[in-house]
């Protein structure tokens, strides 16, 4: 369940409240996978957490990792299936020349401990991570 919850937050994050659209993006723009995920440098259990959808094949991969002890939490990978129309959707909702244009690093991700947040989304001519505060709105 909390993948999915990280899948909403992706969701408004990359929307930021805008109403929904549909973009048009370039036959040469295509995009290929759209991933988000959290992390904690100072942290006990599992600090890192990611979520990795992509297009082909029609998946969502999640993650958890932590960076100490790997017996008490070792690595936990799960695979899900996506359908097209939900893919449609997502994609939809980004503005990918948007996105290209957003400056790498927004904020002081993980300052104090606060925790990092990413969104990275890979298209067919490139792609681009934007790292931000965890909980922080991108603009």
């Amino acid at each position: 369940m909390l993948w999915y919850a990280l899948v909403i937050i992706f969701l408004l994050v990359v929307r930021n409240g805008q109403p929904t659209k549909t973009n048009t993006i370039d036959k040469n723009d295509d995009i290929r996978s759209i991933s988000s995920g959290t992390s904690f440098g100072e942290c006990i259990g599992y600090c890192s957490q990611s979520i990795n959808i992509t297009s082909v094949p029609l998946r969502l991969n999640a993650l958890k990792e932590s960076h100490g002890d790997q017996i008490k939490y070792p690595t936990l990978r799960r695979e899900f299936c996506f359908n097209f129309v939900d893919w449609q959707q997502l994609i939809a909702l980004l503005d990918l020349e948007k996105f290209k244009m957003l400056d790498e690093i927004q904020g002081c991700p993980d300052c104090a401990d606060g925790g990092a947040e990413w969104i990275e989304v890979n298209w067919s001519k490139g792609s681009k991570r934007v790292t931000f505060e965890y909980g922080a709105l991108i603009a």
